[in-house]
């Protein structure tokens, strides 16, 4: 088991990672991290957010894919898409 750091709160409620911990687990600014609560302590997990671009790639790949040889979809039909396509993609990914 690991030695633990010591960080103290600033008066804006911040603490400071160590430098250390930040460059193993690749953390840098603008990093998503999420807080959890248990109990007494605080429990810190560094979130894994994929790019934007790549799910919008995927998404407009199979819009095109579905609409191939009809008219182009409305605005209707493509947020209806879009919400589908999040829907799977949350239930595949477990969150």
């Amino acid at each position: 088991m690991e030695e633990p750091e010591i960080a103290t709160v600033g008066t804006k409620g911040q603490i400071v990672i160590p430098q250390q911990m930040r460059r193993e687990l690749g953390i840098k600014p603008r990093t998503k991290l999420a807080v959890y609560r248990r109990g007494d302590k605080l429990v810190v997990a560094k979130l894994e957010v994929p790019p934007l671009g790549e799910e919008l790639k995927g998404l407009f790949e199979d819009i095109d894919e579905r609409y191939k040889r009809r008219n182009r979809p409305t605005e209707r039909e493509i947020l209806e898409e879009i919400q589908a396509y999040r829907k799977e993609k949350r239930m595949t990914q477990g969150a």
